[in-house]
């Protein structure tokens, strides 16, 4: 055949096709086993578990998987990572190292936890468990920056991370944050006008540093345990149910149950005590925080006022033994 034949041609066209369609599917495998295999070097660093009286086979994997949500819920991240691992290797998933992880995060392994996410977004750059777990995992390390660069890329992703924005900028308020997000927020009152959700966190600032401000903005009874027991309580009718509470003044204002009991009773009787209760998980907690430490939700915390029995300070020093 003449190769200036046009079915010459035609011919070699659809052959270059193919050649480049073969190539295209033999690097991309290449490239696939390559992550895979980086991905297994990484768990030879961690693999320090002995597995050897746990047997993997598929029928199994269900009982496996539920044994180990088991134990990561009794809080015992040692045996759960040993299933886990012993899963990764028989059945390589990228479900399972999210899993592994998390648990890294959750036993302080921080950089351990860091280094299988990294891993993870190679193989899935757009996975958004494992660019949220890295969003901890920054927080803890105090690396902000990658934190709000995360964050752009949920924006470019569709995801608007609201809290989260919030609270990245909440941490870098006082630095120097060249980031494009940082532009439009100088201060803390900034952040707040865009986020109110952060009402409380913002209070707790003007407490530190404008107490009169403080108590313009402040949720009188959300807040209530940001002042209940400080001696700058206006005495006006917002706060005049509070200072009742307190035997400091008379009020006829009617008020929530906690504080109207302890308007009639005794002083040295009974007084208020704080709890928070996650609104996402349910969970309550004796001090407040912006994240929740069982769900890590951001701004979720309910105040609980519990009426409680005063103790009496006890002088050791006139204790005779």
């Amino acid at each position: 055949m003449d190769y200036k034949d046009p079915l010459f041609s035609v011919i070699m066209f659809f052959i270059v096709i193919l050649i480049s369609i073969t190539l295209t599917l033999v690097f991309g495998k290449i490239r696939e086993y390559l992550k895979q295999k980086e991905i297994q070097n990484l768990l030879k660093e961690f693999d320090y578990l002995d597995i050897e009286e746990l047997h993997f086979n598929k029928k199994s994997l269900n009982a496996l998987l539920m044994l180990a949500k088991a134990y990561e819920i009794k809080g015992d991240y040692e045996k759960a990572l040993k299933i886990y691992f012993l899963i990764q290797k028989e059945n390589d998933s990228p479900e399972i190292l999210k899993k592994i992880a998390t648990l890294f995060f959750k036993a302080g392994f921080l950089e351990k936890s860091k280094n299988i996410i990294y891993k993870i977004l190679k193989v899935r750059p757009r996975d958004k468990e494992a660019l949220k777990l890295l969003i901890l995992i920054d927080e803890k390390l105090k690396n902000f920056d990658e934190i709000i660069d995360i964050i752009e890329i949920f924006d470019e992703l569709g995801e608007d991370l609201k809290e989260e924005k919030a609270n990245a900028l909440i941490k870098i308020v006082n630095m120097e944050c060249k980031k494009e997000l940082c532009k439009n927020y100088k201060s803390f009152e900034d952040i707040f006008k865009d986020f109110p959700f952060v009402r409380k966190e913002y209070v707790m600032y003007l407490f530190q540093h404008n107490p009169k401000k403080a108590y313009e903005i402040l949720d009188k009874y959300e807040d209530l345990d940001l002042y209940f027991y400080r001696d700058d309580i206006p005495n006006n009718e917002k706060f005049c149910d509070i200072l009742a509470a307190r035997k400091l003044t008379k009020c006829n204002k009617e008020t929530i149950f906690e504080l109207e009991v302890l308007k009639y009773l005794p002083d040295n009787l009974a007084s208020i005590e704080f709890e928070y209760m996650c609104s996402n998980c349910k969970k309550t907690f004796p001090i407040y925080s912006s994240r929740c430490p069982s769900c890590y939700s951001l701004y979720k915390f309910k105040l609980i006022p519990k009426l409680t029995k005063k103790i009496k300070n006890i002088n050791i020093e006139n204790i005779s033994i």
